[in-house]
């Protein structure tokens, strides 16, 4: 059986357990783990020597949007501006009804 990598957040998130309680299972060696270093960073992985179609799927996924970042303050300027939009149209429609 072949091993696998995987975050600890993905881990947490597959497993339904808290991030705390995975870091604490692997500092107690419970899970094994491996770091490997990724644009200049230590990434922790987590060894899992179980293999699933579903965790195979996901850490494809992960892959995926580890690549795309979300520029947060675009994106609320965006929706601000279609709130602004909508609520001038709510009160257009309020005082046509008065």
């Amino acid at each position: 059986m072949m091993e696998e990598l995987i975050t600890i957040q993905k881990y947490a998130s597959l497993n339904r357990l808290s991030i705390h309680a995975v870091i604490k299972k692997t500092m107690n060696g419970e899970l094994q783990t491996a770091v490997k270093e990724e644009n200049g960073k230590e990434v922790t992985y987590i060894l899992n020597p179980k293999i699933e179609k579903k965790v195979i799927e996901d850490s494809s996924t992960v892959n995926n949007d580890e690549e795309f970042e979300i520029d947060y303050k675009k994106e609320y300027e965006e929706l601000h501006k279609q709130h602004l939009i909508l609520k001038a149209k709510y009160e257009k429609l309020l005082s046509a009804q008065a």
